[in-house]
Parts: C-alpha cells; sequence; structure tokens
C-alpha cells in the first residue's frame, strides 16, 4: 500500500473537520475525493501535504509514518500537492514557476520541463508569458505541471474541474489518465463534479461532514442509488 490513513482528525481553532477519515491508495491507483461543500476534501488534502496538523490519527507513506514531518520532507518523498486555487506566483513567467517545483531534484530540471511541456504544450507556448495572462485551464495546467517537476509517487489534486469549461476539463482529465499510464503516479483528485470523480478514478470515497459516508470501485459507486440520487441528481 502506498498511502494508508488510519483514523485521522483534524480541524481548525476548536472546529473539529475531520473526524476519523480512514482513506487507502494504492501504487498506481487513481483515487477520487467527493462530497459537498464543507464535507472536509480540502482539508483533509491539507494534512496529507503537511500544511495542516493533525489532532490525531496516522499518516503512512512508502511504509513510513509521516504525519510529523514538515510539508518540504513529504516532497522529497514523493507527494505533491495541486492545490485549490493553483496558487501560482502570478507575476512570474510560466517557465518560473515550473521551476518553483523542482527544488526537491535540481539535476532534472531540463527533462522535467520536457516531460511537462509534452504533457501540456500549450505551456510550452506560453512558457515566457505572466502566470497571470493564462486562462483558467492554463492555470491549472500549471499548478499539477509545477507538482510534476518534483517527480512524485502521489499527485494529489484539489478540485481538478473548478471555474473550467468542460471541454477544458475533459483535456485534463485526458492528461491525468495518460500520465498515470505512461508513469504509474498514484493520484488523489478532490473534485465536486461526481460524473467526471468516479469516470477517471478506480476507488472513491464519499466525504460528508468531515467523515467517510461510503467508498469503493468508482463503477460501482457509480451504479448506486444513493449516489445517483444524493449527487448526480437522478431521482
Amino acid at each position: 500500500m502506498l498511502l494508508e490513513v488510519s483514523d485521522l482528525n483534524a480541524g481548525y481553532g476548536d472546529v473539529q473537520v475531520l473526524k476519523s477519515v480512514s482513506v487507502n491508495v494504492r501504487e498506481g491507483e487513481v483515487v477520487a475525493i467527493f462530497g459537498s461543500n464543507g464535507s472536509g476534501k480540502s482539508t483533509f488534502l491539507k494534512v496529507l501535504a503537511g500544511l495542516l496538523k493533525p489532532w490525531g490519527g496516522t499518516i503512512r507513506f512508502r511504509g513510513r509514518n509521516v504525519e510529523d514531518l514538515p510539508p518540504e520532507e513529504r516532497v522529497r518523498m514523493g507527494m505533491a500537492l495541486a492545490a485549490e486555487g493553483r496558487r501560482l506566483f502570478l507575476g512570474m513567467s510560466v517557465e518560473e514557476n515550473l521551476m518553483m517545483g523542482s527544488w526537491t531534484d535540481r539535476g532534472r530540471v531540463k527533462e522535467n520541463l520536457e516531460r511537462v511541456y509534452t504533457y501540456f504544450p500549450e505551456l510550452y507556448e506560453k512558457r515566457k508569458d505572466l502566470a497571470g495572462d493564462l486562462s483558467g485551464g492554463q492555470q491549472q495546467m500549471l499548478s499539477i505541471g509545477r507538482a510534476l517537476m518534483s517527480n512524485p509517487v502521489l499527485l494529489m489534486i484539489d478540485e481538478l474541474s473548478l471555474g473550467l469549461a468542460p471541454a477544458v476539463v475533459s483535456r485534463l482529465a485526458e492528461i491525468l489518465l495518460r500520465i498515470r499510464e505512461e508513469e504509474g503516479i498514484s493520484m488523489i483528485v478532490v473534485e465536486q463534479e461526481v460524473s467526471l470523480a468516479l469516470e477517471i478514478s478506480d476507488r472513491a470515497y464519499v466525504f460528508d461532514l468531515g467523515e467517510v459516508v461510503d467508498e469503493g470501485r468508482s463503477e460501482d459507486l457509480l451504479r448506486r442509488d444513493s449516489i445517483k440520487k444524493t449527487y448526480l441528481s437522478v431521482l
């Protein structure tokens, strides 16, 4: 097992958000996490990335407990987050933003740039442009590309489709599946668009009010009446 999260609790101040959350990710697997707003999805990724300290529970990555490690150590171990809102350096060029993601392995910068540009040729065409001048879809590509620059074995993407046109989302989904197929990178994709989440993933977890309320193979969840009625608006 690549990632094993057990009984994870976390929150902000005195407000508990995550309540005994347990999630596993296997090597080469795409796992989706979906649920309503405020269900704890983004908080979960922040805890995994080391941006928020857990209140309790364990996070084992590649056989090692990492819940007390700082974010930079987790990146060195192979965890990378493409955060919600993209978190780009808008006043820097596309290529400079990508370079910011390569600090863990300066010896492969050129190789990794070529790799990212292969997946996202739009970024190559815009490499000298400011990140702030990109479209929303291009900014999402840049966020994912910057995460890839650290050579992750687990890529975590928060709100893949947020604010993007359907055609752009479809292209991003195709690229992610290509990356998984060609490189075997495992992924956790947090996504509000449930049909998309289930289409691109092998397994999925349903979050509600900070708890895992359902889980299973994505194809099975897609057929489940409770999922259809609650998240797909099928009566």
